[in-house]
């Protein structure tokens, strides 16, 4: 289980990342916890970084 410290510290390393990109930012639900914030698409799937370092993403 990630903590909420490491998830929002990944949240803005994926927004500093996204920006540098020029990337668009995505708002929204994740699509596993339905938790608001942040989300990176990856499988055609929204998730909130809790999910993503989780592993949700690479089982699915």
């Amino acid at each position: 289980m990630v903590d909420k410290e490491a998830a929002r510290t990944v949240t803005g390393w994926l927004r500093l990342a996204d920006r540098v990109a020029g990337v668009k930012p995505v708002e929204g639900r994740c699509d596993r916890c339905g938790a608001t914030g942040y989300l990176s698409q990856t499988n055609k799937e929204s998730l909130c970084a809790g999910c993503y370092l989780d592993g949700d993403a690479e089982t699915s």
